[in-house]
């Protein structure tokens, strides 16, 4: 009886998935190309036979409502950040209108593999952001363990997609969006048969091959010149603290501030960014992506040092334990810092501790929260509402630290 029951719950969410794709889809089509300039080619992904998972690069908050508007004829189902269920009212509403997969970032992806499975065995095309995080510089990074394993074991044909120009339309760190030029195209179609005779590492390389992205070489290659972004909003530079953290002058971190088009420093250190991403002539950097090696070559000359203390710190930052039902509980309010306590390098956060090396896995979650786990639970870390605190520089440390 209760299989029964189960069945029909499925089938009636099914239903109306569906019934919502259909309506909501055109609409949003029409306003991401309004919004950004946004053009896609002519494809038919229903044509397609059976279900299929399709992978692109995640350089946009939007890249699901982009890519939704280029399968508008086939439903997919998304996998989200599971931080999307907890926040209200929203949360909740794209659950039980969408067919959605909640996926734990800052955690292993297992359970996340299996539901997209089952799905995809009941006929179900899925959405999938391999990256398994949205790009804060322009650069893709290489897709996330078990994503060979989880094409290959669906059964599915395989859809490697590319969205050109969506991260300088609404960079990670930026606190709003401008309006230049994306395109959408299809790069590769692989049909079971094919993904068969694929080893799970094979099908790994291929998708890292075609959806691989680099916007500033992309600008340097347009035939008319880079493309200009123009805000709407604010200015080009605003938020860039957030994904940048160390002066090229002073060498401080956690210091830099933007307004309009420049970024700053206490010490005197400005740089100014142009509405086609590139920093004016005279920067120090060209590009964001080069600014950001230089953090990490400034943070692992502080790991190195070992010097007892604070590395760095931040205000007004709020720690919560994460759920397994989507609710989470407050530990604490307060001050966030990185030190050295003469043995080994501590996350101390408002309410707990934790000791870099014991922290399993981190990641980022839009561009003001940190999500974790380590052998006691799943935590959030999420800045306060000024969009200007660096939160990144954390999950950098904890990065480096892990590869010693």
């Amino acid at each position: 009886m209760a299989g029964k029951k189960d069945l029909e719950k499925r089938e009636k969410a099914d239903k109306r998935h569906l019934r919502v794709w259909r309506i909501v889809v055109p609409v949003t089509g029409i306003w991401m190309r309004k919004k950004f300039n946004y053009s896609f080619e002519d494809f038919e992904p229903a044509d397609i036979e059976g279900p299929v998972i399709a992978v692109i690069n995640h350089s946009n908050a939007f890249d699901p409502v982009l890519l939704a508007s280029a399968f508008r004829n086939k439903p997919l189902a998304f996998v989200a950040s599971e931080h999307l269920l907890r926040m209200r009212p929203w949360g909740p509403v794209l659950n039980y209108l969408g067919s959605m997969i909640p996926h734990t970032k800052g955690a292993k992806g297992r359970k996340t593999a299996l539901v997209a499975i089952k799905k995809i065995k009941r006929g179900e095309s899925v959405f999938l952001a391999a990256e398994g995080e949205q790009t804060w510089n322009g650069l893709s990074v290489d897709v996330m363990p078990y994503t060979g394993k989880l094409v290959k074991g669906s059964g599915a044909s395989l859809v490697t997609y590319k969205l050109e120009g969506a991260y300088l339309s609404y960079p990670r760190w930026a606190r709003y969006p401008r309006k230049g030029r994306i395109y959408g195209h299809p790069v590769n179609v692989y049909t079971p048969e094919v993904l068969a005779g694929m080893t799970d590492s094979e099908i790994e390389s291929a998708i890292n091959e075609d959806i691989r992205d680099d916007s500033a070489k992309w600008q340097k290659e347009q035939s008319g010149g880079p493309v200009r972004y123009v805000c709407k909003k604010g200015g080009n530079a605003e938020g860039l603290e957030r994904a940048v953290c160390a002066c090229p002058e002073c060498g401080r971190i956690g210091g830099l501030v933007s307004l309009g088009d420049d970024i700053s420093c206490s010490c005197g250190f400005s740089a100014r960014l142009t509405d086609t991403g590139f920093f004016e002539k005279g920067a120090p950097f060209e590009y964001t992506a080069e600014w950001e090696e230089y953090d990490r070559k400034k943070i692992a000359e502080l790991l190195d040092e070992k010097e007892t203390g604070t590395l760095f710190s931040d205000e007004r930052v709020t720690l919560r334990r994460v759920n397994t039902d989507h609710t989470d509980e407050i530990l604490g309010k307060g001050r966030l810092e990185l030190g050295y306590n003469g043995s080994e390098h501590m996350l101390s956060a408002p309410g707990m501790s934790f000791a870099l090396k014991d922290i399993r896995d981190m990641t980022m979650v839009l561009a003001n929260r940190i999500v974790f786990s380590d052998a006691g639970g799943y935590y959030e870390l999420k800045a306060d509402k000024s969009g200007s605190t660096n939160l990144r520089k954390y999950v950098i440390t904890w990065g480096l630290e892990r590869v010693k």
